[in-house]
């Protein structure tokens, strides 16, 4: 018999992403090679924990969603236990009756929402880079002027820029003096 399970674990912190990455699909590929459906996963992120585990003071938060059976569930708890990155991991049955056709509009939705919300950050992104092309001033090149008399009358103006003007003069006499 069929039924609705979530199970939320911790994994330890200091790991890569793509470490984490492949640990979240370990667990859910034993869920799918037992017979069980994946409604969702959520990435909580790296959180600070309540209480020290294992002298650990954050850990990566996982969220999983999914209907099988109880075998599926034990399976998955006792490789919990076994691996050495998961510091903490709880199961909590949500239904004990499950109409897969509903699980099946539900997965269909969040993948409609996920669709819709990597569309909307790619065009935020793209928009960013419009903007950041738009407000960057265009650098002059200097010396690529055709006319030689242009660069000397240039280099004059740096150099009577660099000249000291009259109160920074009245300002370095009166610290001398």
């Amino acid at each position: 018999m069929l039924r609705r399970y979530e199970t939320i674990f911790i994994v330890r912190a200091d790991l890569q992403s793509d470490e984490i990455t492949s640990l979240v699909d370990r667990y859910t590929g034993i869920i799918v090679d037992m017979d069980g459906k994946i409604v969702k996963i959520e990435n909580w992120g790296k959180r600070r924990l309540a209480y020290p585990i294992e002298k650990r003071r954050e850990g990566f938060y996982v969220r999983v969603d999914f209907v099988a059976q109880y075998k599926v569930v034990t399976e998955v708890e006792r490789n919990f236990k076994i691996d050495d990155n998961i510091l903490r991991f709880q199961t909590v049955k949500l239904s004990d009756k499950v109409d897969m056709e509903e699980v099946e509009r539900e997965i269909a939705d969040a993948q409609k929402r996920e669709e819709e919300q990597k569309k909307e950050e790619a065009r935020k992104r793209e928009e960013e880079q419009k903007e950041e092309a738009v407000s960057e001033p265009v650098a002059e090149e200097v010396g690529v002027s055709e006319d030689p008399d242009s660069q000397d009358a240039k280099a004059d103006d740096e150099e009577g820029a660099q000249e000291t003007s009259p109160v920074e003069t009245d300002e370095e006499r009166a610290k001398e003096e």
